[in-house]
């Protein structure tokens, strides 16, 4: 399998995210992604900008100067592709503590929203009264 939150930040790049139809305009700000080993140890990073409905992601690298994000989200590899996969859901990972974020979490939230699958059975309330009233 490859790297499927690479996949995902690809995707919201060229505008499209995942349960949007377009990438909200609020709120704007810099999150830094920090995906960990095990141990803890950060292993890759991301820097994923929301900005008047657009996404940057951009990796560091040394000739690059590092954005100082508005939060940070870190967590293992494991549950960032299971969170792509719509296998778990951001809220209840972050209750759980199985994820870290620091700075401001409302952010971090709408990236959430907009780069993760919701659960592959899922919809919106509203399509399923809409299912049930019937035509």
């Amino acid at each position: 399998m490859g790297d499927q939150l690479a996949d995902a930040l690809q995707t919201l790049e060229r505008g499209k995210s995942r349960t949007f139809k377009s990438i909200p305009p609020e709120p704007t700000g810099t999150v830094r992604l920090d995906v960990t080993e095990s141990a803890g140890t950060v292993v890759k990073q991301w820097f994923v900008t929301l900005e008047s409905g657009t996404a940057r992601v951009r990796r560091p690298d040394s000739e690059t100067p590092r954005p100082e994000p508005d939060a940070v989200l870190r967590t293992d590899k494991d549950t960032f592709d299971r969170l792509v996969r719509g296998e778990e859901r951001f809220v209840p990972l972050f209750f759980r503590n199985a994820l870290v974020v620091e700075g401001h979490l409302g952010l971090v939230h709408m990236l959430a929203m907009v780069l993760f699958a919701g659960p592959p059975t899922g919809h919106h309330p509203r399509d399923f009264v809409h299912e049930e009233a019937g035509p």
